[in-house]
C-alpha cells in the first residue's frame, strides 16, 4: 500500500507540474507585450534570470522587437544570459543587437558585456583554482575579449567602462604574449628555427613592451645561430644585453565586476 501511495503522490505531483507549466505557457501566449516586458524586468531585478529570459523572449512573439520595448528587451536578455553563464547566447544576442540598433546610446554596454562574456569563455575554473597556466590554450575568446574592450576605449572614450576596459586590455595582452611564447618554445623543441625567428619577430611587433617578448629573444638568438645568421644573432644578443635589467610591473587579472 505504501508503494502505491508513493506512486500516486508522484503522479499527482507530476500532474501539478504539468498544470503549472500549462498555465505559465498560457500566460505567455495571452499576455500583451507590455505585460511580458514588465514581468520580465521585474524578474530581472529580483535576480530570477531564467524567468526573466522566458518573459523577455516572449516579447518578440508579440511584435515587441519592433516596438518601444525591442531595444531594452535585447539589452536585458544579453545581461540575463551573461548572469546565468550562457556566454555564447549572450554573444549571439549582442551581435544581433549591433546589427539591429547601430546607433544605440547603449552600445558601449553591449560591447562591455560581450567582452566579459568572451573573457569568461577564456577562463577555466578548475585550472584557475589549481593555478595552472592557461597560456597554451586556445586564445580565440581572449582575442575577442581584447577586441571588444579595445572598441570601448577607442570608440566610446567617455564611457564609464573605459577604466575597467583598459585594465582588462593590459591583462589580456600579456596572456596573448604568453601564448606566443609557448608557441616559440614548441617550435624550438622541434628545431623549427625559421618558425621560431618569425614568431618572435611577430611578438616584437605586437607585444613589444611585454615580458614574454623579452623572454623570447634568447630563442630568436639561438635560431639565428643555428641557421648560420651570425650578424642577426649578434643584434639580438645586443638587445638582450640592453634589456637585461628591465623590470616589468606585476600584471594581475581584474576582478569581474558585478555592477552593470
Amino acid at each position: 500500500m505504501r508503494k502505491f501511495t508513493s506512486l500516486a503522490s508522484l503522479i499527482l505531483a507530476g500532474l501539478l507540474v504539468v498544470g503549472c507549466s500549462s498555465n505559465a505557457n498560457k500566460e505567455l501566449e495571452e499576455a500583451s507585450a507590455q505585460d511580458l516586458y514588465s514581468k520580465g524586468q521585474t524578474y530581472l531585478q529580483d535576480g530570477d534570470y531564467n524567468s526573466a529570459i522566458r518573459y523577455l523572449d516572449a516579447v518578440g512573439t508579440k511584435g515587441g522587437q519592433q516596438s518601444q520595448f525591442g531595444e531594452q528587451t535585447q539589452l536585458s536578455l544579453i545581461y540575463a544570459q551573461y548572469k546565468i553563464g550562457e556566454y555564447y547566447k549572450a554573444l549571439d544576442i549582442a551581435e544581433r543587437f549591433v546589427r539591429a540598433y547601430p546607433n544605440s546610446p547603449q552600445m558601449d554596454y553591449v560591447f562591455y558585456l560581450a567582452a566579459l562574456s568572451n573573457a569568461r569563455l577564456g577562463d577555466n575554473f578548475i585550472q584557475d583554482f589549481f593555478g595552472v597556466n592557461r597560456s597554451s590554450r586556445s586564445t580565440d575568446s581572449v582575442r575577442n575579449a581584447y577586441g571588444s574592450f579595445q572598441t570601448i576605449v577607442k570608440e566610446f572614450p567617455n564611457s564609464k567602462y573605459v577604466p575597467e576596459a583598459q585594465q582588462w586590455m593590459v591583462y589580456l595582452k600579456n596572456r596573448l604574449a604568453e601564448h606566443e611564447l609557448q608557441i616559440v618554445k614548441f617550435y624550438d623543441e622541434r628545431e623549427a628555427y625559421v618558425a621560431v625567428a618569425n614568431r618572435v619577430e611577430e611578438m616584437m611587433n605586437f607585444y613589444p613592451d611585454n615580458k614574454p617578448t623579452l623572454e623570447a629573444l634568447p630563442y630568436m638568438q639561438k635560431a639565428f645561430e643555428k641557421m648560420g645568421l651570425n650578424d642577426s644573432a649578434e643584434k639580438v644578443a645586443s638587445m638582450i644585453e640592453a634589456n637585461k635589467n628591465k623590470e616589468f610591473p606585476t600584471i594581475t587579472k581584474p576582478e569581474y565586476s558585478e555592477q552593470f
